[in-house]
């Protein structure tokens, strides 16, 4: 049986040493718009900055979807004031 060892490289966001890899399409999936990006097929970024990354990745996006529904219900709200306001003035 050959031997074989995983080359360890370093995170290209915090610059640790780290064996973990991240595929070209997750940086795209996840939206990684702040690395300097190279073609290759995977990128040397270790769990804990990828979790990081995603979860405020997703946070954000918890965030954007809150927004839209208050500015929905605000809307509404509003609406609703013009057309009482319409009714009273008729």
């Amino acid at each position: 049986m050959k031997g074989f060892f995983i080359m360890k490289t370093t995170c290209e966001i915090c610059e640790k040493e780290t064996k973990d890899k991240v595929s070209y399409l997750e940086l795209d999936t996840w939206e990684f718009d702040f690395l300097n990006k190279e073609k290759k097929d995977f990128y040397s970024i270790c769990f804990d900055c990828f979790d990081k990354h995603t979860n405020n990745f997703i946070d954000k996006e918890m965030d954007l979807e809150l927004r839209k529904k208050r500015s929905l219900s605000v809307n509404r709200e509003i609406q609703e004031e013009i057309e009482a306001i319409l009714e009273i003035e008729s």
